[in-house]
């Protein structure tokens, strides 16, 4: 059995348990070495500790718990192998298990702990797991594999482009990340950690980018801002003649991506847009949570919950929209001041224009979902009319004359109404 968790700096640790019997010399907690701790890790390495010691002649009945290293140590043993475990997420560990099963010769059984064993047999490797979890030293778990058991590559017969590409990336030098994108990971993990009580992993944070709700364009926006690779302050620090680009046009502090989309307190369209945001949040839902930089870049992942802990799923995926249109409106507004107004000030967006701007982004957001509910066109990848409903119901203009399933009327729009520029009489 294992178990598995995320510390307060965003680390991952895992912990396995070996339960052979009650006061058994030869039950195990391990803590799984950094390098390796994954969720999957856990009760990986608890059967290779096991199996590593046990003598090759003594017949052995493995309980897992997980259905999926059961299928991949029989049924799709042979298929991993084919592409040398590249999508497996425990390639080292599971390479490793593999060769020490095949040098046994006694009987090896692999059952499920739920109708193999009894429930305190299972509950007693379990608390094993969590012992691990809390030791102050890491188990030493061995992963090297002899020259003439460790067969590496994979099969041309059964290769794609995809596979190909990801091993030779796999056998290239590992670069170290980049100190700044490390700093947004751990901005990015605190503030989803103190929202969902829970914090994700760093790999769940760049899967959550690719989210089917998330346009292309912002994921690009996420995904640069992530990486920091946008050409603003800190980049222009070594260009000669060119450092006064690295301030805020507005403010003139060190711009960064934090500074244009929250901290400025120059900026007319942070203000006009946040605020926007929270009007129409609050036209359903009772309290706008706080949104520092790191709820923007790992806003996929928050989950808004109501008074019993069960997910709001409208009230999640509105907070969602709101937040990640906003921001990247916000950007995309600073980029036509800095690069088409310049320093010229009477070009600058007034608050009825960034305001109207906004409403636009909101109701072509609302656009798109009902036209994505059309299954006939996207078939199992359309989105469920009730996830749109739960969305934006309580939010649109006129509500009450429309029907209770709106998603095919047309003149649908959010109940905030864009602003009539002042001096025009229509």
């Amino acid at each position: 059995m294992g178990t598995h968790r995320v510390d307060k700096d965003g680390f991952s640790i895992a912990g396995g348990g070996a339960w052979f019997g009650t006061s058994d010399p030869r039950n195990k907690s391990i803590k799984v070495p950094e390098n390796l701790a994954t969720p999957g890790a856990r009760e990986i390495s608890a059967i290779l500790s096991v199996v590593s010691t046990l003598p090759t002649n003594t017949p052995l009945q493995l309980a897992m718990k997980s259905s999926s290293l059961r299928k991949n140590l029989t049924s799709n043993l042979s298929k991993q192998e084919d592409i040398d475990w590249l999508d497996h997420p425990n390639k080292i560990l599971m390479k490793k298990l593999v060769t020490q099963l095949r040098q046994r010769c006694a009987l090896t059984t692999i059952v499920d702990t739920s109708t193999a064993i009894d429930k305190r047999s299972a509950e007693q490797a379990l608390d094993l797991a969590r012992e691990g979890l809390i030791k102050n030293d890491y188990d030493n778990v061995t992963t090297t594999i002899d020259a003439p058991s460790d067969l590496s590559g994979m099969k041309l017969n059964v290769g794609m482009q995809r596979l190909f590409y990801k091993n030779i990336r796999d056998k290239q030098v590992q670069y170290k990340q980049r100190k700044q994108t490390n700093m947004n990971l751990a901005q990015t993990l605190h503030a989803i950690g103190d929202m969902n009580d829970a914090t994700p992993t760093s790999d769940q944070i760049w899967s959550s980018i690719r989210s089917r709700d998330t346009p292309k364009s912002i994921r690009g926006f996420l995904w640069k801002s992530l990486h920091s690779a946008y050409k603003i302050g800190k980049f222009w620090d070594n260009i000669p003649q060119h450092e006064q680009r690295g301030q805020c046009g507005l403010c003139r502090l060190p711009e960064s991506m934090e500074h244009i989309l929250l901290d400025c307190q120059d900026s007319l369209a942070s203000k006009v847009i946040w605020k926007a945001a929270t009007d129409l949040w609050l036209k359903r839902e009772t309290c706008w949570p706080e949104v520092r930089f790191g709820t923007i870049l790992g806003c996929n992942l928050i989950t808004i919950r109501n008074s019993e802990g069960k997910t709001k799923v409208g009230a999640t995926r509105l907070f969602r929209i709101l937040v990640l249109e906003s921001a990247h409106l916000i950007w995309k507004l600073r980029c036509e001041r800095a690069i088409q107004f310049g320093e010229d000030k009477e070009k600058y967006h007034t608050e009825t224009e960034i305001y109207n701007k906004w409403v636009h982004a909101i109701n072509m957001r609302l656009k798109f979902d009902r036209l994505l509910t059309d299954s006939m066109r996207y078939g199992k990848r359309a989105t469920k009319i009730e996830v749109v409903l739960k969305t934006w119901s309580g939010l649109l203009k006129n509500e009450d004359n429309l029907p209770d399933n709106w998603i095919r009327q047309s003149g649908v729009l959010v109940g905030m109404m864009p602003r009539r520029p002042p001096g025009r009489v229509r």
